[in-house]
Order: structure tokens, then C-alpha cells, then sequence
């Protein structure tokens, strides 16, 4: 029985001795910045240089330079190094020129690795962006059924440049960001995109039959289009599709819209007689909610918290509000006798209503009504750079101060313009 016992505690004394690792790492590396000072201003487009020094008691195998914004996502692509000593010193320069990034705080983000203890470290840069001005208008005229111009106009109004597009008129817009014009063609749909400052034709794609017609278009971060087969498409810059919701055989869409979190379409069944509002996650493309309304859809808003919905109730004008937090809709206001063309988003707390009768201002915030024109015009758009209203009508297109209400500048056109778009840098 002794025996057993002392042989025990031999087994286990020796178990414990090998288990022990005399060369286990317990240090992490030691990283220090040496440029770019603590919150260092840059403003845009600049070129940031930067020089850290990683140090470890063991041989580092990897570091990684990084640039994260407010949301610890990086922008731009990362800088990996993979060192073989137990020193190393990044010294790089990062060019900045993004027109995307927006002001404010960002993190230079250095993470190191010895193979067995990993280390992050942080140093804020303010980031303050490109500001935003005005390149040109671009209208576009229809002198011919089956032809189009893409007119090209200064910040002064004056005409600088034209082209033919040899293809009837649908939709049309532009991507400032992207510095990008899209050409949508009558059905078959196809939509294609122009270089806005040289007119070159860079790329195009055309809708999926059987029903080939582009209904809606849109700009933000993205492209979004919608057609009459049901569905929403997201293109990324150079025209590959990102996502694309699903097609019905019984469902059109009339209108979309779209914010960060979601995608909002107005879907009408072939017939006529069913509306719905379809809401996607914009992420996903997945079908969150889709309400059955009493009457077609005329215009979708999005804003800050909410999403206004305007309706086509027999000869008047119903304007809903919809909460995805808790997928109610509300009426908040009819207009009787009024016909919706299009909504254009002043802000959160106004837009302008485009209507057979005139333009009103509608005031969200207390849901005030006036009458900002005494006549009916085409479509409206809207430049914030110089706070004015352009609005187009036959082949002329008027700009009024918003606040004022007065005109300030009025552009004759030979034939029809049928879109009138503003470019900005970004």
C-alpha cells in the first residue's frame, strides 16, 4: 500500500514538472507612436505620415495599420507588415483624398502579434472633409420622340457642353460622389452611365424581361433602381448589382425609397387594385414589412424617425406616416383636390409638393400647408449650396430663393427638358 502511494506522488510531481512550459510568453508587445501627434488636424485631401515602433521581448510576426471611423470600421484599405525581429518601425504615409469621409474624430488603430500575445493600440486624428461645391447642372431636353440631349450648364447658368443620346427619355440621375450621370431608356429598359464632365460612355445594363422597364432611380451611398417586374436592385460604382429583392409575376413597383436601414417600395398588383408598401432590410434585402394600403402610393419619404407616405385617394391627397418600430401607419393629413407629381426633400422639416394646381411647401414639423408657386410646374429640384428652387415647366426652368420665394434666375431651353439635375464634388 505504501509503495502505491509514494509511486503516486512521483507520477505526479513529474506530470506537473513537464507540464510546465519554461519558454510560455506572458508579455505583450510594446507599441509606441511617434507621428502623427494626438489629435492632429488634417483637413482634406491631405497625405498623413505616420511612424509607430513595435517592440516585443519575443520575434513579432505580424502588425497592422489601420484607420477606423466614429463606428471602429475601417476606411480604407489596411497596411499589413510581417516582421522577423523582435523590433520594427512602420513609417508610411496615408493618403487621404476620400470625398466620402465626413468631419469629425477618426482612430489610427496599430494591433501587433508575437504569435502568442496579441496588442491594440489607438491614437485620434481629426479628419475635417472636402467641402462640398457646385460643379454644373445637366439638363436633359427631348427635341424628338425617339431622341435625347444632355445639356451641360455652368454654375453661372451658361451652357457648356451637349450631346445626343440617340434613345427616348425615361429616367434619369446623377451620383456626385461617384461623379457619374445615369441615362435610363423607355422600355427596354436600359440604364446607363456617363462620364457628366466629358460625356464618355463608361458602362450599362439592361433589365431582366419580362418586364424590362426601370419604374424608379435613385442616388445615396449606392444606386438603387426599381422595375416593373416587383423587385429593387442595388449597384455598386462600376455596375455589378450588390443585392437585388425578389421579382413577382403579379406585382409592379411605382415608387421607391430608401434610407440606411431600410428600403421602402410602393407595390401595385398588375390588376390595379392591390397596394402595399414593401419595407426591406436594406443589409439584407429581406422583406420586413408589407402593409396593405386602401389606395396607390403617389411618393415615399423617408425621414429622420419616420417615413411619410403619400397617397392617391380618389381626387384628393392622403399623407401617411408610417413607424417601423412598431409597423403602424397613421393618418396625419389630407389635401382635397390635389394630384401628387413628386415630393422634393427640403429637409427633415419641410419638403415641396409638386401638384397638378401648384407647388406647396409643407411645413412636417407643425403640418403647415402654403402655397410656395400660383401655377403648376413639371418636377422640382432643389440646391442647398445657394438655398434655391428650381422648377421646370415646358422648356423653361425657373429658380426661386426658397426663403424669399423670389426668382432668381430663369433658363429657356429649345425643346422640352424632361430632367434637370444638380452636380456637386461630392
Amino acid at each position: 500500500m505504501q509503495r502505491k502511494y509514494t509511486r503516486s506522488l512521483v507520477f505526479f510531481f513529474l506530470f506537473a514538472l513537464l507540464s510546465c512550459n519554461p519558454e510560455e510568453d506572458t508579455t505583450d508587445p510594446m507599441i509606441e507612436y511617434l507621428e502623427p501627434a494626438e489629435n492632429t488636424v488634417v483637413n482634406l485631401p491631405d497625405t498623413l505620415e505616420v511612424k509607430v515602433k513595435v517592440t516585443d521581448d519575443k520575434q513579432l510576426t505580424q502588425v497592422i495599420l489601420n484607420l477606423l471611423n466614429t463606428d471602429k470600421i475601417p476606411v480604407g484599405e489596411p497596411h499589413y507588415y510581417y516582421p522577423v525581429s523582435h523590433e520594427f518601425e512602420i513609417e508610411t504615409f496615408l493618403i487621404l483624398e476620400d470625398k466620402a469621409l465626413t468631419s469629425g474624430t477618426y482612430e489610427l488603430q496599430v494591433f501587433a502579434s508575437d504569435g502568442q500575445n496579441n496588442k491594440f493600440k489607438y491614437r485620434d486624428i481629426v479628419i475635417k472633409e472636402i467641402p462640398r461645391t457646385l460643379i454644373s447642372y445637366l439638363a436633359v431636353t427631348s427635341p424628338l420622340s425617339f431622341k435625347s440631349n444632355l445639356i451641360r450648364l455652368t454654375p453661372d447658368f451658361e451652357i457648356d457642353s451637349q450631346m445626343v443620346i440617340e434613345e427616348t427619355h425615361n429616367l434619369s440621375c446623377v451620383h456626385s460622389l461617384w461623379e457619374k450621370f445615369f441615362f435610363v431608356t423607355d422600355e427596354p429598359s436600359v440604364i446607363t452611365a456617363y462620364d457628366p464632365l466629358s460625356f464618355e460612355f463608361e458602362w450599362s445594363v439592361s433589365v431582366t424581361p419580362p418586364r424590362a422597364l426601370v419604374t424608379d432611380i435613385m442616388t445615396d451611398k449606392d444606386l438603387l433602381f426599381s422595375t416593373a417586374n416587383g423587385n429593387i436592385s442595388v449597384m455598386a460604382e462600376w455596375g455589378a448589382i450588390n443585392l437585388q429583392t425578389m421579382p413577382y409575376a403579379d406585382k409592379t413597383i411605382t415608387c421607391m425609397a430608401a434610407d440606411e436601414r431600410f428600403i421602402y417600395a410602393a407595390h401595385q398588383s398588375l390588376s390595379g387594385d392591390i397596394h402595399q408598401l414593401s419595407v426591406y432590410y436594406r443589409v439584407t434585402g429581406a422583406l420586413m414589412d408589407q402593409p396593405q394600403l386602401s389606395a396607390p402610393i403617389a411618393d415615399i419619404v423617408p425621414l429622420e424617425s419616420t417615413l411619410l407616405v403619400f397617397l392617391k385617394t380618389g381626387n384628393d391627397l392622403g399623407i401617411m406616416e408610417y413607424n417601423p418600430a412598431d409597423f403602424t401607419l397613421t393618418s396625419i393629413a389630407i389635401l382635397e383636390n390635389e394630384t401628387l407629381k413628386s415630393v422634393e426633400k427640403i429637409s427633415d422639416a419641410r419638403m415641396l409638393l409638386v401638384t397638378n394646381r401648384c407647388v406647396i411647401l409643407y411645413n412636417y414639423s407643425n403640418h403647415y400647408f402654403s402655397d410656395f408657386t400660383d401655377q403648376p410646374y413639371d418636377f422640382c429640384r432643389y440646391d442647398d449650396l445657394i438655398d434655391v428652387v428650381f422648377l421646370a415647366k415646358e422648356n423653361r426652368v425657373t429658380g426661386f430663393g426658397l426663403e424669399s420665394g423670389n426668382m432668381v434666375e430663369e433658363i429657356d431651353f429649345q425643346d422640352e427638358v424632361v430632367d434637370f439635375q444638380i452636380l456637386y464634388n461630392k
